[in-house]
């Protein structure tokens, strides 16, 4: 039987349960100016630090199937903010590449950093590394 006492797996849980909802707000409140999805704008960032990644790379990153990367990329490519072109070294794949506006986006884009501080401002820069 699980204990019921303060700091019992289900308070971790619940815990666990309370910061991930929070996080969610918090990066949905920051990246709603850009017209962004937090999905979507975990993919730019990738791209904003890497243009001209293969989708497969880019679900990778973002910890999805490439099934899912491709129906995020569509609402990029809708938005104009990237193009699918052909890879330069395999013909059996494209990559996605950022178009003039996704560049521009950046510059009014907030930072991952931002993104975390409005969530986890209480903790030191030690405890935040963890």
């Amino acid at each position: 039987m699980i204990s019921e006492e303060p700091g019992s797996l289900p308070d971790v849980f619940r815990l666990v349960e309370q910061l991930n909802k929070r996080l969610n707000h918090v990066q949905r409140e920051t990246v709603r100016h850009t017209g962004l999805t937090p999905p979507q704008y975990a993919a730019m960032n990738q791209l904003w630090r890497r243009d001209g990644q293969p989708l497969k790379d880019l679900a990778a990153g973002n910890h999805c199937t490439p099934a899912t990367m491709t129906s995020l990329v569509d609402g990029l490519e809708r938005k104009r903010l990237v193009t699918r072109e052909p890879h330069p070294e395999d013909r059996r794949s494209l990559q996605v590449r950022l178009t003039p506006e996704g560049v521009a986006l950046q510059a009014t884009a907030p930072s991952v950093a931002e993104m975390f501080h409005g969530c986890c401002s209480g903790l030191s820069p030690a405890e935040s590394r963890d």
